[in-house]
């Protein structure tokens, strides 16, 4: 039996919606398979070396936020890619649904990165990565249509090495290592700031009351 993983990081719940309605195209096919869906934190929580000892197969489903970061149910496990040493992943396949709008130059960023470090992980890339722009919606349904059949496809061949690099389609990317590791995956980085600016403002109200009570 194929036993497939559905990873989704999501803001609106767009990409849970859709790689769930996709996948009902993977019933009634020639092949074996069952399928868990979870979020990429949930993902995260259970272990790369677990999913690779779970899973034959990680269909990863996302979008970007903000410039160009992770949503924030998945952050945790770009932070897990990034962080990985040696090959947790070994013997697992893998394909990405990217999500998003060209309004935005980092709209594909997260999948692009998932995408890249999967494969550093030592998944082998089953699919080229489907980026989807939800401006254009006509050839944006084609994909979406096109790429549930193929992913069956790649189920059923079980590549023994990756169809394309990680750069196909698309290449460009803003890298996120320095900024989630430093953040522990939980935007921890934020609080620093927040912090400082908040004993700013008690200090400057101490020292206002004693000048008024001078």
């Amino acid at each position: 039996m194929t036993k497939v993983c559905v990873i989704f990081g999501t803001e609106s719940g767009g990409s849970e919606r859709h790689a769930k309605r996709l996948s009902k195209a993977w019933t009634g096919v020639d092949f074996d398979a069952s399928k868990d869906f979870m979020s990429g934190d949930a993902a995260a929580k259970k272990g790369l070396g677990a999913l690779a000892a779970a899973y034959d197969f990680l269909v990863v489903v996302t979008s970007s936020y903000g410039d160009g970061d992770p949503p924030s149910n998945y952050t945790t496990f770009l932070t897990a890619l990034y962080a990985a040493e040696d090959k947790p992943l070994a013997g697992c396949q893998h394909c990405v649904l990217g999500f998003g709008s060209t309004d935005y130059e980092t709209f594909q960023n997260c999948p692009r990165l998932t995408d890249k470090l999967l494969g550093e992980c030592g998944s082998t890339r089953a699919l080229q990565r489907v980026e989807v722009d939800e401006n254009d919606t006509v050839g944006g349904d084609k994909s979406l249509d096109q790429w549930a059949k193929d992913v069956v496809a790649a189920f059923a061949k079980k590549a023994s090495s990756d169809v394309c690099a990680w750069t196909s389609p698309h290449s460009e990317v803003f890298d996120k290592k320095d900024e989630l590791l430093s953040a522990g995956g939980g935007g921890g980085a934020m609080m620093a700031p927040v912090i400082v600016v908040a004993l700013a403002a008690v200090g400057f109200g101490y020292w206002k009351m004693t000048q008024s009570a001078e």
